[in-house]
């Protein structure tokens, strides 16, 4: 019974003294940048429309649904692809040669896609009604040859801009109900 007082003394000990590096929530210009790509404003379609439309949009796009939350506007996608790169194979190539041994090389991947719609809300007098932004991030996770993981999220400009293109058709189908 005494060891188990001394354990929870020192653990709690040891809680206290975490502490929260400085620049831990400093909002940088690459974070902004980011946000910005990542976020696109529609006006005139109701939530649970656009999140319908940006369904429709991922699984046009070959992504499987995880999980859809329409009430809290947040949904998930994933999709699995190969990640086999001929030039990180080259590259395993010569150094195996050169007396290097084995060396892992990415082999699949998980692509996931967190999206979330939330309303506007503007300080302004006439809000225009059923005004929301849409929040999306890719993300990917490399699974390597010796079985370690990576994890990145993807910040390619082109993939997002077509993502956006592609619900705002989308969104114009829905308004249509074509």
């Amino acid at each position: 019974m005494d060891n188990e007082k001394l354990l929870l003394f020192i653990t709690l000990s040891l809680i206290g003294c975490v502490t929260i590096p400085p620049n831990t929530f400093v909002t940088t210009p690459e974070l902004l940048q980011q946000r910005q790509l990542e976020t696109r404003r529609y006006d005139g379609i109701k939530e649970a429309d656009l999140i319908s439309a940006s369904a429709n949009v991922l699984q046009d796009l070959g992504f499987n649904l995880e999980n859809s939350e329409t009430k809290l506007g947040v949904l998930t996608a994933n999709k699995q692809r190969d990640a086999t790169n001929g030039y990180e194979v080259a590259g395993a190539i010569v150094i195996a040669l050169l007396g290097g041994g084995a060396t892992p090389i990415s082999k699949d991947q998980t692509i996931r896609v967190s999206l979330v719609v939330r309303p506007v809300n503007d300080s302004t007098s006439n809000p225009m009604p059923d005004s929301n932004f849409v929040r999306v991030s890719f993300q990917r996770v490399v699974r390597r040859t010796d079985n370690s993981e990576y994890a990145e999220t993807l910040r390619d400009v082109q993939l997002y801009q077509d993502f956006y293109e592609r619900v705002s058709k989308s969104v114009f189908i829905e308004a249509q109900k074509i």
